[in-house]
């Protein structure tokens, strides 16, 4: 088979043999021989790339593929892990050999990323982490986190944000050895700082910390500070307004927001902890109900109440919708393509339904504007109704 012609067995002598000083006597290697020893590691790595992509396709099963790549992944791990190890026994006299260690711990390091980012659904993420391969993650992690600590952090000018992430990344930095680590939490918090990492790249500043709460919300960052950090700044700006209506669409509005923010699947910064879109979504309804209640019974003086006793409506019973009318429109096309409904035609599925939806924005839908909006969709619309489509779907298996 093709997979036995590609192995990682030269990686594995090189490091667990040639490059072992307990096997070898390392300082017999001249800088040619390491030299070609870097280069030749340095080819090993991309034609284990190509092997990979290429087996990607050609395997006839997902098994298969499952368990070559966590074959490679474990082997991976354990040559980084000596490659590490490798590096710290090297006497501070022999900086040629240190600096081809470095080299091919470079090569694997990329290899194993390699691995983790295209692969990673393969992986069994509940394994525990090599002692030496988690040291060298958290070294590297100490110089990211502290670039992004000296200058990012100081743009988001948001104490209270910016500590919430500090304190995980250092709770993982520093106080991890005293519990076993997992490939998951080693991969969240790898996820974590990337993103904050092309967050400061964004040069307006008034975009940050948006920016860093739709990542947190993303990475499913479901710490109770966080939850609340989150609800106490909605409340805040939600209880700027005066009259129960104004207060109502800014949660409606602010609650579409939150729908459409995207999510990682499967991820949970603490498995142990209720998921966040779920406790937020439920502060959301209560709220929503609460200002529902507040509204309905408000107390007009007689003078408001004769003035409006003409007005009163008797428009049927309105569900709030916190799509558009073209996002809806498509929807119902759908519906309508795919026999999801039955009716006579198209216009007679608008015109039952829509009389009795609102959106933040419209009280009433127009019938006819919904009509003609059912067949032309712009991208942008496209894009938002399968976000909560796949939103819906990720509900129902999660339930």
């Amino acid at each position: 088979m093709l997979e036995k012609n590609y192995t990682l067995e030269w990686l594995d002598f090189i490091i667990n043999v040639t490059l072992n000083e307990g096997k070898t006597d390392v300082s017999t290697l001249s800088a040619k021989q390491l030299e070609t020893i870097v280069a030749k590691a340095q080819e090993e790595k991309d034609r284990h790339i190509s092997f990979l992509k290429h087996q990607s396709f050609h395997l006839d099963s997902r098994r298969k593929i499952q368990l070559l790549i966590r074959q490679y992944h474990a082997s991976l791990v354990m040559l980084l892990d000596q490659a590490y190890e490798n590096t710290s026994r090297a006497e501070s006299g022999m900086e040629i050999l240190r600096q081809a260690l470095v080299s091919i711990s470079t090569s694997l390091d990329e290899l194993l990323g390699f691995v983790e980012n295209r692969f990673h659904e393969y992986l069994s993420l509940d394994e525990r982490v090599p002692a030496a391969y988690l040291a060298q993650v958290k070294r590297e992690m100490l110089d990211r986190l502290e670039l992004l600590r000296q200058e990012f952090f100081v743009r988001v000018d948001n104490r209270v944000l910016t500590d919430m992430v500090l304190q995980s990344l250092h709770y993982f930095i520093y106080d991890s050895e005293k519990r076993p680590i997992s490939f998951r939490e080693v991969f969240y918090k790898k996820d974590l700082l990337s993103g904050l990492e092309k967050i400061s790249q964004q040069e307006d500043q008034q975009t940050l910390h948006q920016a860093v709460v739709e990542l947190l919300v993303y990475l499913n960052f479901n710490t109770r500070s966080f939850m609340n950090y989150y609800t106490q700044k909605l409340a805040q700006k939600i209880n700027a307004y005066g009259a129960v209506h104004e207060k109502m669409t800014e949660l409606l509005l602010a609650y579409k927001e939150f729908n459409q923010m995207h999510r990682k699947p499967a991820v949970k910064l603490n498995p142990h902890h209720a998921d966040l879109k779920k406790v937020l979504g439920n502060w959301f309804a209560q709220e929503i109900t609460y200002l529902e209640k507040k509204h309905q019974w408000d107390v007009l003086p007689l003078q408001n109440q004769q003035q409006q006793a003409p007005k009163i409506k008797t428009d049927p019973f309105k569900i709030m919708c916190f799509l558009s009318v073209d996002q809806i429109a498509l929807v119902l096309r759908a519906m309508d393509a795919t026999r999801v409904v039955k009716a006579k035609s198209l216009n007679a599925v608008v015109q039952t339904i829509a009389p009795y939806l609102s959106t933040p924005r419209k009280e009433d839908i127009s019938q006819e504007s919904m009509r003609n909006k059912s067949y032309a969709f712009e991208e942008g619309d496209k894009a938002v109704v399968i976000r909560m489509l796949e939103g819906m779907v990720n509900w129902i298996k999660e339930y």
